[in-house]
């Protein structure tokens, strides 16, 4: 089957223009629930989570309806990183999590991206098959077997606690002045106050959205704005995360941009150390670099390169 609206990461596309609609959002709520639902369990339920961009209120709305019309329960988060919406979705017991966001992107496009009740990424099968249902005839539900939807209000507090639940006990951050960007995206809220908790004193930037501004001159995509205020306040660390706050660029204390390839080699030197480095592999994109190889061959690590896109 060719596929014609998911793509490497959902389905994209700029907003209120095909297939970026309400109506599609509409039929792939409806489909998506009609796919997770093939089973008689009389509870289903469906985690909604959402950036900052202005078109995310149409298209929350579709999904709900779509989803709702098929029997599924719809538990609204409104705006949480995409890593949220894994967490949750097995955590609340859903069949099924969405994120609405385009990521990076400008604010006037939108995306579609769908989690399993394990939290992650669905299938390229799954996919197919929901992309199957939505060119189809799709038999709603019974009048009297119609979802509900319930808006969540403590789902940033739960993601921000399952974060903070990661981090070694009795190990704080005080000390620590850390600027983080936060695209005016989905993590406005979440990144500085897990940061605040650990103990750090946090410089917030991009932490203001309008629905407009989400990647905006801040962010993964310009970190020229956090180093440039790393080095007006004397921070130690940069953090600038994107608009659905599941890409990470951090920047030192003088302001100059991490390479990530050399990140990724810190992390698997340490994890192969301490016996986490499942596979004793990493997974990169064909992207990296010949010394990023070159460092891991030298400690008997596997580098295993991926497409793009």
């Amino acid at each position: 089957m060719t596929r014609k609206l998911f793509g490497t990461d959902g389905v994209r596309g700029r907003a209120n223009t095909d297939p970026m609609t309400a109506e599609m959002a509409l039929k792939l709520g409806a489909a998506a629930g009609r796919y997770f639902r093939r089973d008689q369990s009389p509870v289903h339920r469906v985690v909604i989570g959402k950036d900052t961009r202005l078109s995310g209120y149409m298209i929350e709305n579709a999904l709900t309806a779509g989803f709702t019309s098929t029997g599924m329960n719809v538990l609204l988060l409104g705006p949480v990183p995409t890593p949220a919406v894994g967490l949750l979705t097995p955590s609340m017991r859903a069949d099924v999590g969405v994120m609405i966001s385009a990521s990076h992107n400008p604010a006037t496009d939108n995306g579609i991206k769908f989690f399993g009740p394990d939290g992650f990424k669905l299938s390229d099968e799954a996919e197919q098959e929901i992309e199957r249902l939505v060119f189809s005839d799709i038999t709603p539900a019974q009048s009297e077997n119609i979802g509900r939807a319930k808006r969540i209000d403590d789902g940033r507090f739960r993601y921000i606690e399952r974060v903070k639940g990661t981090f070694p006990q009795g190990r704080t951050l005080e000390g620590l002045k850390v600027v983080i960007d936060c695209a005016n995206g989905a993590a406005y809220r979440a990144a500085p106050e897990v940061l605040w908790e650990l103990g750090a004193e946090v410089i917030p930037l991009g932490v203001s959205p309008n629905g407009f501004n989400i990647n905006d001159g801040v962010g993964s995509t310009a970190p020229g704005a956090a180093a440039a205020r790393i080095r007006e306040t004397g921070a130690d660390l940069g953090i600038c995360l994107d608009g659905d706050a599941d890409r990470v660029i951090l920047i030192d204390e003088t302001g100059e941009v991490a390479d990530g390839d050399q990140i990724m080699a810190l992390f698997a030197d340490r994890w192969a150390e301490e016996g986490r480095l499942k596979g004793h592999t990493l997974a990169a994109t064909v992207m990296s670099n010949l010394g990023l190889e070159r460092y891991l061959n030298d400690r008997s690590i596997v580098l295993h390169r991926t497409p793009v896109g």
